[in-house]
């Protein structure tokens, strides 16, 4: 298990390699800790395995700003060009849920309550099924 930290200690995260790659993060995720995401995301796409997944646990964060939000977004990005799925986690925590709703983000990521749900998630066409299903109902 590997860690990465902010060099003023806002942001912790804990990795844990393999399939789906797990990432724990606690602290602030705003402009000053982006770098952080950033290469904790590229560090599991780049372990041993290449997972097809990674899971971004957001239940340990007490803030999450706009920047946060907009790295999320560019991490999923990086992870889809690299035929991985990027998996966010909530955990019920009500800071990073009223982030992601406020700013429409939750419409777009691949948003999990629980790490369980996330870590238990299928394929990408269990996903598009899953969202087809949710959109016609």
């Amino acid at each position: 298990m590997a860690s990465f930290g902010s060099p003023t200690g806002r942001l912790r995260v804990l990795c844990s390699h393999g399939d789906p790659a797990l990432l724990t993060f606690a602290g602030e995720l705003d402009v000053g800790t982006v770098l952080v995401v950033v290469k904790a995301v590229a560090a599991a796409l780049a372990g041993a395995g290449e997972p097809r997944a990674v899971v971004l646990d957001l239940a340990g964060l007490h803030f999450l700003g706009a920047a946060g939000v907009r790295v999320l977004s560019a991490a999923t990005d990086h992870a889809a060009a690299q035929n991985a799925r990027l998996r966010v986690v909530t955990g019920g925590n009500a800071v990073v849920s009223r982030a992601l709703r406020l700013t429409g983000a939750s419409r777009v990521l691949d948003v999990y309550p629980d790490r369980a749900a996330a870590l238990a998630a299928g394929d990408d066409d269990e996903f598009l099924r899953l969202t087809a299903r949710m959109r016609n109902s």
